[in-house]
């Protein structure tokens, strides 16, 4: 081959690799919908997305697995395009570009323990004055605070795991977990189902969407959006099979 030939066909080549789009995914362990193992994470939100979203030839995933308060801050300043499974606020709004269609709606809950009297509780009301385990830079509705719920965020890795051993030794007196289901897989990870129990929040539908950088290109934007509204259905039919494995 003529070498000035092979010196154009290279460039041409590594051009063509440089605009390859990596679009840069946050994820944090949030069974059954995501599981970080050793860094890497899988579960019916990631095959989800690989098989429904990313349908465009030469788009990199990238996935990025961090505790939850550091998606939040790598998306805010650029450092990642996306992220899973994140609740929509007015303050989130400020920083964060949402997906029109939601991913996945479930209800709020509370942990409490089998023999605490709160497991008879019928409303909010009853839990005023107590403290509530959470996760640092989680979404708290604003009903809690208004009932004079006190909060006590703990950030790292396992916070569920870690608040339930608080709520063993009654150094809480239960755990905010914004998703039932998420509540739901961990009690029974760790057999603790007769143990503790859910408080479902009644008026919690919680709606988790994809979250995008503020400065996400519109054309991935509205090509992400457009295929999570054509496969919605699909993704609580995944759930189901994690679920029941």
């Amino acid at each position: 081959m003529n070498k000035a030939l092979l010196i154009l066909l290279i460039t041409v080549l590594k051009g063509l690799g440089a605009s390859a789009e990596t679009l840069r995914i946050s994820v944090y362990d949030f069974p059954p919908h995501i599981f970080v193992q050793n860094g890497k994470p899988q579960g019916p939100g990631i095959t989800f997305y690989q098989t429904y979203l990313n349908h465009t030839p030469g788009v990199k995933l990238q996935w990025i697995a961090t505790p939850f308060a550091r998606v939040l801050q790598d998306l805010q300043h650029g450092k990642t395009d996306v992220a899973l499974f994140l609740a929509r606020s007015p303050e989130r709004e400020k920083f964060l570009r949402f997906s029109d269609t939601a991913l996945f709606t479930t209800s709020s809950a509370i942990i409490v323990r089998s023999d605490s009297p709160l497991v008879k509780a019928k409303s909010l009301k009853d839990f005023k004055g107590l403290t509530l385990g959470h996760s640092k830079d989680s979404f708290t509705p604003h009903e809690l605070i208004r009932q004079g719920i006190k909060i006590e965020a703990l950030s790292g890795e396992d916070v569920i795991e870690r608040n339930i051993q608080k709520l063993r030794y009654k150094r809480l007196d239960g755990i905010f977990i914004p998703t039932a289901s998420n509540g739901e897989y961990i009690l029974h990870k760790i057999k603790a189902e007769k143990e503790f129990q859910l408080f479902i929040v009644p008026n919690s539908n919680l709606n988790l969407h994809i979250a995008f950088s503020k400065n996400i290109e519109e054309k991935t934007f509205q090509r992400i959006e457009k295929a999570l509204k054509k496969n919605h259905d699909a993704y609580r039919k995944l759930l189901e099979q994690q679920l029941h494995k």
